[in-house]
């Protein structure tokens, strides 16, 4: 096997195109969400092998001085934190933030590589560890994740008990499955081929970006979560990048409150308006029960509206937000890295 071929597999696992952006994409710092004023707080925070990493937070003005709970978003790969404004809408009229990160080596955020959740999931615990001491006002924290995002959070939930909702939007079950997937479909790398080939492709990556390939069997870890944890599956019938089937796996596996969409479209078009809804509802109602759990002497005032029936939403996309049709890419990666 030719070295430009197993480059043109583990480039893309580890260095795929970086999402570029400007500030002002992530829109206004005061803005209307439905029916609730919204202010977004940029800030920058410094993870365990010293990288800084870029990060928005999107609170209700009405809830900012009061407890409150906060979802962060974790983007796919080749993406940022302006894919968390996909979301805003579901949230932050029932008071929930929302918060974005640009995880390591994507986005504004320092970093060559990118690990596909190994050390994501170390910098997610440093922004959960950073709203702890900067923003006391926020109570129960959940992570709602697309892709590599996805991985990130269930990761992150065997790391950390006191995460206890996910989203998981097109997770796969185990990265080196998937790598077999893409190089027997994509790139004609015959199966009984498979085996010789990767061991190169692991040992690329391994000197590269410093992580094994083979912890990430998601499968096996999303089976050892607690059962107190609640988590909703995502997938997408077309998806040829995640197929739908890996989703359906962990699902199978995870022993807590679960819910599984699965949805016409691809692996990065608009999720429809109703599984959205219904996934909110979810994170609402899992949250709220989260909530309630807790001794009432640690809690000055309930959130509001997590037990009540959500209203309808009106409210339309202006456009296809460019993070769902690709962006643009940076020419100039050099000047975030690190």
């Amino acid at each position: 096997m030719s070295y430009s071929c197993t480059e043109k597999l583990w480039k893309p696992i580890i260095r795929p195109p970086r999402h570029y952006y400007q500030l002002k994409d992530l829109g206004n710092q005061i803005t209307m969400i439905v029916d609730t004023v919204t202010k977004r707080t940029d800030f920058e925070i410094v993870n365990k092998r010293k990288l800084t990493l870029q990060c928005s937070l999107f609170e209700p003005v009405r809830v900012q001085d009061r407890q409150h709970s906060c979802m962060i978003y974790l983007h796919g790969n080749s993406s940022s934190r302006v894919e968390a404004l996909t979301i805003l809408e579901y949230l932050i009229p029932y008071n929930i933030a929302v918060c974005g990160i640009d995880l390591s080596g994507s986005g504004h955020s320092e970093g060559v590589y990118i690990s596909l959740g190994y050390y994501e999931s170390q910098d997610v615990q440093s922004l959960i560890d950073y709203l702890r001491d900067h923003k006391p006002y926020i109570t129960q924290i959940g992570l709602w994740g697309r892709s590599m995002g996805s991985v990130t959070a269930i990761l992150s939930a065997s790391q950390n008990e006191d995460i206890k909702v996910l989203v998981c939007d097109s997770p796969f079950s185990n990265l080196t499955l998937l790598c077999k997937e893409i190089a027997t479909s994509g790139y004609g790398v015959p199966g009984c081929c498979f085996d010789c080939f990767f061991c190169f492709v692991k040992s690329k990556i391994r000197k590269e970006a410093n992580f094994n390939v083979d912890d990430l069997n998601v499968l096996q870890i999303v089976g050892n979560l607690s059962s107190q944890v609640s988590i909703a599956f995502l997938s997408a019938n077309q998806d040829q990048l995640v197929p739908s089937k890996h989703a359906k796996q962990l699902h199978c596996f995870f022993k807590g409150t679960k819910l599984l969409k699965s949805f016409d479209g691809h692996h990065n078009s608009k999720r429809p308006n109703d599984v959205m809804k219904e996934v909110a509802d979810f994170v609402i109602s899992q949250l709220g029960k989260q909530q309630s759990d807790q001794p009432q002497s640690s809690r000055d005032t309930k959130l509001l509206l997590l037990h009540n029936q959500r209203e309808k939403i009106s409210f339309q996309y202006d456009e296809v937000h460019p993070i769902m049709t690709g962006g643009q890419i940076s020419n100039n990666e050099q000047n975030i890295t690190k």
